[in-house]
């Protein structure tokens, strides 16, 4: 029998069968096929001579909605290995399951598991036990199932393989070995038939009550006619389960009876009357605007878009009625969806012409559900023709806007940075002299925001109670762009919040509002440099690497583990940027700069500082209480954290855009910025800060984002309201 399993003919068969991702051992699957036969002829010796012994698996989180759910990953050889025991046991254990039974068996599925539950309460069963099993892959008992596998299995190798399967332990992220006492591995291909034997058990206890049920994986539904019956199942499934070494899941038990309604596997249940689950119906809306907001050429979305519509129709187009309101929800996702494609494409010159669009649409099967199908099509280019005239429009409208915006913002901010200037009041005016003659006026209700740039000037007494009364901020930066001093008028920080705010300090709350403060940076910095290499196709390397770090940050229990990230990617950031200017660039230098590009960018930061600042004292917040950075005595260390968000959207982006576009941006003989340059960045940055960008879709000024997400610290601060970093559109 081991010879016929683990035949060289079989063993090839079954490698093309697997999946083709590496395992921990990083064999490729391309790797494993050009030496395929002394690979699969090493792989046999091993096993006849009882001498195999399983990789470890990797263990990694799989994103599923907003939860994650552990999977592993096997080795290539442990896949050939395990798809041929599967299918083993397969033969000799399905025709002994229940018939109740529909997980991971040949001829049974979702479908006919649903209309076995609907079967039942056609005859009248109409009390409801709805449960699972509480974390039931990982909590199978080894030994059990070991016994169970004994009964029918004799062959010595055979056995040897499955405990070794079951016992292997697991690699996780971080490369910790974890060991496996408890449970089958969820992503092994030998799991599910295991997962089945074991639950058999409980099928066979309710069997021999004649206890009438449906299972799938560890999902189930009892039906009785009585609800004395359900209430005995219950209380004696309990105590079996116990036995065995299992529990209910608490959280997803409840008896009902089936005219209140009740979901199984997707499908929502109320008396003879069964349609989707509405939270599922939206998956699946949303699953199709996904594939049409994904960048992939036309025919690879129709691909897409078919291999969902067959997934769909061997389960929900099956249930759901085609006079109800949910099939009509769904045609017009589809429409939406599809609209949406082809409005990219025309955006994008893709393709241009509306016969070409035609002709492709008709090969989308979904579009079987509309009685007129050309019509359809019509109607989805013609929606999407609208909404890219519609999107030009409005283009022009915000260009005319953001022109003003920016001018507005310009004329709000007072930068003086003459020596011997002298800024008084006159009236309800800002009079800015030097050498006693007025040089300029400005009324006091335009300006928002006064900087101080070096020294050498003087200031009335009256301009601080002025400012005080109208709320404009008053910052001083010194000649070589570092913030030194501000005058704030606020409401000051509440007790009660700085308490709050204190007590968060090496708490899992200090790391978690630290990873977004980070996250906003890493991906700003991600996004931007995809924006660059849609022009410069030289960033990929510097792409990959960062979206790398990126996936670490959610793991993260460290502060310092942070900053290491944050290190890292900072230097694969500004290396990409290196690879995009036009002049020489060192790398990021953050004082005593005397270069043009980080001159620019650290007087650039030192405006926004400012402004983050303002922000984050406007919201009532103490600025010396910091999560990502380490608090420093007499320093607003809480600044570092927030604007670390900003800085790529408001600053790089301007100051990168102004050098390769060789605006004149000049160092005087010492090495600093020449006054007109300061002048030039200055006004960039103040348009940009007054500018109007797409956030959480609205059109929202820059500025205005940034007060915002100090009011969410805040909140996060003070109610534990989630918190989102800012991340740019570019």
């Amino acid at each position: 029998m081991i010879e016929s399993l683990f035949s060289l003919e079989n063993l090839k068969n079954t490698f093309d069968e697997i999946s083709t991702y590496k395992g921990i051992d990083e064999v490729s699957y391309t790797e494993f096929r050009q030496n395929l036969e002394s690979n699969l002829s090493l792989l046999q010796k091993e096993i006849f001579s009882n001498k195999f012994i399983v990789e470890p698996v990797a263990k990694i989180e799989l994103k599923k909605g907003d939860k994650t759910r552990p999977i592993t990953l096997s080795s290539i050889r442990d896949r050939i290995v395990q798809k041929i025991l599967a299918k083993y046991l397969n033969k000799i254990y399905n025709n002994k399951f229940s018939n109740k039974s529909y997980a991971y068996r040949p001829n049974k599925s979702t479908l006919k598991a649903v209309n076995r539950v609907e079967d039942f309460i056609k005859r009248k069963n109409f009390w409801i036990l709805k449960s699972d099993i509480k974390d039931f892959f990982e909590t199978i008992n080894h030994d059990i199932l070991l016994k169970l596998l004994k009964q029918d299995i004799k062959d010595e190798i055979i056995l040897n393989l499955l405990i070794q399967y079951m016992k292997m332990g697991a690699f996780d992220y971080r490369k910790n070995y974890i060991e496996h006492k408890v449970g089958v591995y969820q992503g092994n291909i030998i799991s599910p038939i295991l997962s089945n034997l074991y639950l058999d058990m409980m099928d066979k206890f309710l069997e021999r009550h004649n206890i009438n049920f449906v299972r799938f994986a560890d999902d189930f539904v009892i039906l009785a006619n009585k609800r004395y019956k359900i209430e005995w199942a219950f209380r004696n499934l309990k105590r079996f389960l116990n036995l065995i070494k299992l529990q209910l899941n608490d959280n997803k038990t409840y008896i009902i009876h089936a005219n209140d309604g009740f979901v199984f596997l997707g499908v929502f249940f109320k008396g003879s009357y069964k349609t989707i689950e509405n939270s599922r119906l939206e998956k699946i809306n949303n699953k199709l605007f996904d594939y049409a907001k994904q960048k992939m050429s036309f025919d690879e979305f129709i691909e897409k878009f078919n291999t969902y519509y067959w997934t769909l129709k061997n389960y929900y187009l099956k249930i759901i009625n085609k006079d109800s309101t949910q099939f009509q929800s769904l045609k017009h996702s589809i429409t939406n969806s599809i609209s949406h494609k082809v409005f990219y494409l025309k955006k994008e010159k893709i393709i241009n012409k509306k016969h070409e669009f035609f002709e492709k649409l008709k090969n989308i099967l979904f579009l079987d559900f509309f009685e007129d199908k050309d019509s359809t099509i019509e109607f989805i280019i013609s929606k999407a023709y609208n909404k890219y005239h519609n999107q030009k429009i409005e283009k022009k409208i915000d260009k005319k806007k953001n022109i003003y915006a920016k001018k507005f913002s310009n004329e709000s901010t007072l930068h003086i940075s003459k020596f011997g200037t002298t800024l008084g009041i006159s009236k309800n005016r800002f009079v800015l002299k030097k050498y006693g003659k007025t040089i300029k006026e400005f009324p006091i209700s335009k300006i928002k925001r006064i900087i101080l740039e070096g020294k050498g000037f003087l200031v009335s007494s009256d301009v601080f109670f002025r400012a005080s009364k109208y709320n404009i901020h008053i910052d001083f930066i010194d000649y070589k762009a570092n913030p030194f001093s501000s005058v704030i008028h606020y409401n000051s920080a509440t007790t009660h919040l700085i308490h709050k705010q204190a007590l968060i300090l090496k708490t899992p709350k200090q790391i978690k509002i630290a990873i977004q403060f980070l996250k906003g940076k890493l991906k700003n910095q991600l996004n931007y440099l995809k924006y660059l290499n849609k022009y410069h196709h030289n960033l990929d390397e510097n792409i990959i690497t960062i979206q790398k770090i990126i996936d670490k940050l959610k793991s993260s229990k460290t502060i310092e583990e942070l900053m290491g990230y944050e290190g890292s990617c900072s230097a694969v950031y500004w290396d990409g940027i290196k690879k995009i200017l036009d002049i020489e660039f060192i790398g990021r230098v953050t004082y005593h700069a005397k270069d043009i590009v980080n001159s620019s960018l650290n007087y650039a930061y030192a405006i926004l500082y400012g402004k983050v600042q303002f922000a984050l004292v406007n919201a009532g917040v103490s600025l010396h209480i910091s999560f990502l950075h380490s608090l420093q005595k007499q320093k607003p260390t809480l600044v570092y954290d927030m604007i670390e968000e900003f800085r790529v959207f408001i600053v790089d982006r301007v100051i990168i855009s102004m050098i390769n576009k060789n605006e004149p941006i000049k160092l005087n003989k010492e090495g600093f910025l020449t006054d007109d340059t300061k002048k030039l960045i200055a006004k960039n940055i103040y348009e940009k800060l007054g500018s109007y960008t797409t956030w959480r879709k609205q059109s929202i000024k820059i500025e205005n984002i940034i007060q915002r997400q100090a009011y969410a610290l805040r909140d996060f601060i003070l109610e534990d309201k989630t918190y989102k970093p800012f991340i740019g559109k570019f």
